[in-house]
C-alpha cells in the first residue's frame, strides 16, 4: 500500500515534521489522542458530581 504523498506533505506541514515516518507516527498519535479525549468528554457524570467538585475546589482554595 502506498501513501498519498500530497497528503503526507500536507500533514507534515501541519505537524511540523520533516520525514514521512515521523509524519505518520505523529498523525497516528494525534488520532489516538483525539479519540481518547473525545471518549473522555463523552463520559456522563451524575448531577451531584459538579457540586462535589465545586466544593472540593473551594476547600482547596481555603473557601467554605
Amino acid at each position: 500500500m502506498l501513501l498519498d504523498s500530497k497528503l503526507v506533505a500536507e500533514a507534515a506541514e501541519v505537524l511540523g515534521t520533516s520525514k514521512p515516518t515521523d509524519t505518520v507516527r505523529a498523525s497516528l498519535s494525534q488520532t489516538v489522542r483525539q479519540a481518547r479525549l473525545q471518549n473522555l468528554v463523552s463520559w456522563e457524570l451524575p448531577d451531584t458530581a459538579y457540586e462535589e467538585l465545586k466544593q472540593q475546589r473551594e476547600h482547596r482554595r481555603g473557601g467554605s
